[in-house]
């Protein structure tokens, strides 16, 4: 009598208490992108206004044009930028790296991945366990060639330009999905550009991603496409497959920058 009443009050509690981790994970997911918020203000304070440089490229072939960005990475296939905290941590490959000092802020803690296999381009296999999963708005200090973003669409370089349309409108960082995250940068293809995600935001919170935006508050988002959240497999999720009238991406790009005729 006693272990079946022991037994229903675990099934009882078992559900209460996996709820309850996962909202700590959630609320640890929140702090990490506050603590990358501030040190991205604190960047901009130190830096007359400018924002921290944002794009992608290995250090070797950004160096020759001065060129650092808020953490160093590449695409898929540049793999310390998925294993080595100097890419985080050490400012001599990203700025942020001399303001803060945890590798674990750059990581939610429910990001989970598993290991892929080389069936792209002969690629090499990709790590289990990834180190960083938040990127940069790309509207947001990009440092690279204008061409590589749709245009006709801001470009924002100084964190007083984001007054021009509405700091809490617009995200900073977001998780990205275990399988795509690649560049620091998050691509959103805008309105006029093919309709596609270029980088898949994660939904590993129960079907939620968390954002955080330029006027610093965070925000967890329920998507409601399917297609928006891919099985994480292991294997790379191609940054071109089409998904028109995907609401979930509507509803980034409406957050992520706006038309350059607003400004005119």
């Amino acid at each position: 009598m006693v272990v079946s009443i022991i037994g229903i009050l675990a099934a009882l509690l078992l559900p209460v208490l996996a709820k309850g981790k996962t909202q700590t994970r959630r609320i640890q997911c929140v702090n990490n992108q506050r603590q990358l918020f501030l040190t991205w203000m604190l960047y901009a304070g130190d830096h007359n206004d400018a924002m921290v440089p944002n794009g992608h490229g290995e250090p070797a072939s950004l160096d020759p044009q001065q060129i650092k960005l808020w953490v160093a990475g590449d695409t898929h296939f540049f793999l310390p930028a998925f294993t080595n905290v100097q890419m985080l941590l050490d400012p001599q490959f990203a700025l942020f790296g001399a303001y803060l000092k945890s590798a674990s802020t750059y990581r939610c803690p429910e990001f989970r991945s598993v290991r892929g296999s080389s069936d792209l381009l002969d690629a090499p296999r990709r790590p289990e366990v990834k180190i960083r999963s938040y990127s940069l708005n790309c509207f947001m200090g990009w440092v690279l060639a204008s061409d590589e973003l749709t245009g006709n669409y801001k470009i924002f370089q100084k964190t007083s330009g984001i007054g021009q349309v509405s700091p809490s409108g617009l995200f900073l960082f977001q998780d990205v999905h275990p399988d795509n995250i690649c560049f620091p940068a998050f691509i959103v293809r805008m309105p006029g550009d093919e309709q596609s995600f270029f980088h898949y935001p994660s939904s590993q919170h129960d079907g939620r991603g968390v954002l955080t935006f330029a006027d610093g508050h965070a925000q967890t988002h329920r998507w409601t496409d399917p297609r928006t959240m891919p099985p994480v497999t292991g294997n790379i999720i191609a940054h071109w497959d089409a998904c028109p009238g995907n609401a979930d991406l509507g509803w980034i790009q409406e957050r992520t920058t706006c038309r350059l005729t607003a400004f005119q």
